[in-house]
């Protein structure tokens, strides 16, 4: 699914700005929403077809791993033992490989927001057409982000990804747990638009899942001999730009330009050098709140009330600029950049966040 166009709404249902995304706002690339059990398929698919079948080993966990000069040996939690010229930690924000470079008094604790999220799926609802990206609310009385993540063959076959976020002051980082619709709050079920049915897209989730908003303070180094990092094993940080899965992405594409088999120590240190500041930036960016820069502006304005069309086009202006300043503040403004030259490349560009 390529979204068109990105809204931001008051939570009096009121849309305040509405932006053209990807391609249509003049980039070099689109913007792509998918489900991640899609997207894994297709890199799973991909990788089979250019490895072999045999490439990828499910159900295995790591326990620890060893490195010489010659190679690293990743050992496993059915005594499997594997040996190769490098390690790449991409095993998420809880990862085997982050904690034994940085074992007990030396690891950075994962950081509490506050924030509790909701996560869900649902299957049969529209909004705003099938090519919009929805912000709504805001995190201090209530924010929905929401967008479909497959393109419909009809109507009814329209699958809405959504998160509710709300700022409950529990300093919690405890992992994320699995429920019922019945688990969000009321406060989402009381939003009543003409246009959005804020309430069928909660109740009638698949499942929910509710997990803490956190980050981690960035690392001062990713690469250790043979060893590396790579996406939140390397960099949580907050989901409020959509950057988690992007600049994932943009650390695999810089890793492989810089991977030189010659000399792999150096190249693994020239990937590090290339992209840990830049996703430094964008965790201390996120942490000022990123685009719901947007949303807190839209309260200030509305307080959330239906405003007059002439204050409409007047906030609108205000929430570009806001807008404008964050993507400029955060490297994200810039379009067409090479990954290879090692400057930011908006990960908005590239995927949204998926359940």
């Amino acid at each position: 699914m390529m979204p068109r166009w990105g809204a931001y709404a008051s939570r009096a249902g009121q849309v305040l700005l509405r932006e053209p995304l990807g391609i249509a706002s003049g980039s070099s690339f689109p913007q792509y929403s998918i489900h991640r059990a899609s997207l894994q398929d297709i890199l799973l698919r991909a990788v089979q077809r250019r490895l072999g079948e045999d490439a990828i080993l499910l159900g295995h966990g790591l326990t620890r791993f060893e490195q010489d000069a010659d190679e690293v040996r990743a050992i496993f939690n059915d005594r499997i033992t594997v040996h190769g010229d490098i390690l790449v930690g991409c095993d998420g924000i809880h990862s085997a490989v982050y904690r034994q470079l940085y074992p007990e008094g030396a690891c950075l604790p994962l950081r509490p927001s506050g924030v509790t999220m909701w996560r869900g799926i649902t299957r049969n609802i529209s909004m705003l057409g099938q090519e919009t990206v929805l912000r709504c609310g805001r995190i201090e009385t209530g924010k929905l982000v929401a967008y479909p993540v497959r393109q419909p063959d009809t109507p009814e076959e329209i699958v809405m990804n959504w998160v509710a976020e709300l700022r409950d002051r529990r300093d919690s980082t405890k992992h994320q747990k699995e429920g019922m619709p019945s688990t969000v709050p009321d406060i989402f079920l009381s939003w009543k638009f003409d246009w959005f049915d804020v309430e069928f897209l909660v109740r009638n989730a698949e499942f929910v899942l509710q997990l803490p908003m956190v980050d981690r303070d960035p690392l001062q180094r990713w690469s250790h001999g043979r060893v590396t990092l790579l996406g939140d094993a390397a960099h949580p940080m907050y989901p409020v730009g959509s950057n988690g899965a992007g600049q994932a992405i943009l650390d695999a594409v810089a890793l492989a330009d810089c991977l030189d088999m010659d000399d792999i120590v150096a190249s693994l240190q020239a990937y590090d050098e290339r992209r840990r500041p830049l996703t430094a930036d964008i965790v201390r960016s996120d942490r000022a709140g990123g685009p719901d820069i947007v949303l807190d502006g839209i309260e200030e304005a509305t307080h959330g009330r239906v405003v007059s069309v002439d204050t409409e086009v007047t906030v609108a202006t205000q929430l570009r600029g806001l807008l404008d300043s964050y993507r400029r503040e955060s490297g994200l403004a810039s379009n067409g950049l090479s990954v290879a030259s090692g400057r930011r490349l908006s990960s908005e560009s590239l995927v949204e966040g998926q359940v």
